[in-house]
């Protein structure tokens, strides 16, 4: 997933666009083009904000809770996105999805410095 969002960083946009509502809409335009999820963007949940949730119609299916960062140099990328990860657990974003009845959740820490990402996977 880095690598793929990486490839689109690096040959759709600016080297000055790196402010997190811009990646943040980034990913979500990316992610909302999928015709299988519904795409909620900083949704209230748990004690906080996420900043994308997708997830399948059915509640059989996956549901997914995405929480960016933006690092300040290279070198900072796989700890924020470590850090976005632990944000979703701490502040419990998927209490919600759970509420609804979804079982399968995916979190994920995606962390960008201008055109490079990380991202991290987590249960």
């Amino acid at each position: 997933m880095g690598e793929i969002l990486s490839e689109q960083l690096f040959s759709t946009i600016s080297f000055y666009d790196s402010a997190e509502n811009f990646y943040h809409g980034f990913l979500g335009g990316i992610l909302s083009q999928s015709e299988n999820y519904l795409v909620k963007s900083n949704r209230e949940s748990g004690k906080g904000r996420s900043d994308i949730c997708m997830k399948s119609p059915s509640l059989r299916g996956r549901s997914f809770i995405l929480e960016v960062k933006v690092s300040d140099s290279i070198d900072d990328l796989e700890a924020d996105a470590k850090k976005a990860l632990r944000q979703i657990y701490d502040k419990k974003y998927m209490d919600e999805l759970r509420m609804e009845g979804y079982r399968k959740i995916d979190c994920y820490g995606v962390s960008f410095y201008r055109k490079d990402c990380e991202v991290r996977f987590g249960k």
